[in-house]
């Protein structure tokens, strides 16, 4: 087993590669250029990347395959979680204050949101053959989780390639086999009141794992505390009982839109959303410190 630690994305990232080649580790130090390349189309912080230019313009922009392919991820995304999940909540993201990346964001900002709160109704416009695409007048993108599991899915496919492969994005886990042993992968549910410590552990074949909490991303505003999670129902910061969900799934990608809709859902809701998807199974851990699971979890854990 060999592995490197990077940091990408505003996260700490991690890949490993069940395979003790030589040639195994020149694989590995590909990883974080991956990422680095990745970011200059899709970090909304960076002034340069193609994601900040077409924020920038208004009506049609021609875009590279990478940001058509992360796009198309986010249209599925907005689908699957039944608009919860909505690519178009940058304008709501700053109005409620992370408006830089976390790493530099003040412990608390004085001002209040910048205009009155709205929903966010609206759906990309794209055009996938041509990669095209049309932002609805004023508003904005941003890829945030949907990037972290499309990258963690994408880096695990092509360091697969030489061998059973885990990828940590930032809590986004995708792995592309068993271990070389036929093992799964163990994968500790950090609790989110002792994060030393473990809710659960999971077994992983293959497929993803995300988290999507409200314990890590905060800050104040006037006094009150804001998280990065936008329910586009209201515009706002979600109001939820749910502190952290953790759900597995086919994919990071699909694993990552999963946690967040459940999050944003609350735990009755959103246990009930989580038991009627098929692939997906979840760990809820609510403000009072109590947890809930899916239908099908214990056979995440168990088989």
């Amino acid at each position: 087993m060999q592995e490197i630690a990077f940091h990408a994305m505003g996260c700490q990232m991690m890949a490993a590669l069940d395979s003790e080649d030589p040639k195994a580790r020149r694989w590995l130090e590909q990883v974080p250029i991956w990422f680095e390349d990745w970011e200059e189309h899709l970090s909304r912080f960076r002034p340069d990347s193609e994601l900040s230019q077409v924020n920038a313009k208004s009506g049609k922009s021609s875009i590279s395959p990478l940001l058509a392919e992360v796009l198309g991820t986010a249209q599925q995304a907005q689908r699957q979680s039944g608009g919860l999940v909505n690519p178009l909540v940058l304008n709501a993201l700053e109005d409620a204050g992370y408006d830089r990346d976390f790493a530099i964001l003040p412990d608390r900002i004085s001002r209040g949101i910048q205009q009155a709160p709205s929903a966010v109704k609206e759906e990309l416009d794209l055009d996938p053959g041509h990669r095209e695409l049309t932002l609805p007048p004023g508003s904005r993108l941003d890829l945030g989780g949907v990037a972290k599991g499309w990258a963690a899915d994408k880096a695990a496919q092509l360091l697969g390639k030489q061998g059973p492969t885990l990828v940590d994005a930032g809590g986004d886990v995708a792995a592309s086999a068993p271990r070389q042993d036929g093992s799964p992968w163990p994968i500790a549910v950090a609790d989110p009141f002792h994060p030393e410590e473990q809710l659960d552990l999971l077994l992983l074949w293959s497929g993803g794992v995300a988290t999507s909490g409200t314990d890590y991303r905060r800050w104040q505003v006037n006094g009150r505390w804001q998280h990065h999670i936008i329910d586009p129902r209201s515009g706002l910061p979600a109001v939820t009982d749910v502190l952290s969900a953790t759900v597995v799934g086919p994919s990071a990608r699909s694993a990552e839109t999963g946690a967040k809709t459940a999050l944003i859902l609350g735990s009755l809701d959103g246990l009930h959303w989580l038991d009627e998807q098929p692939e997906l199974a979840g760990l809820i851990c609510l403000e009072d410190g109590s947890t809930i699971t899916s239908r099908g979890w214990l056979e995440q854990i168990w088989s």
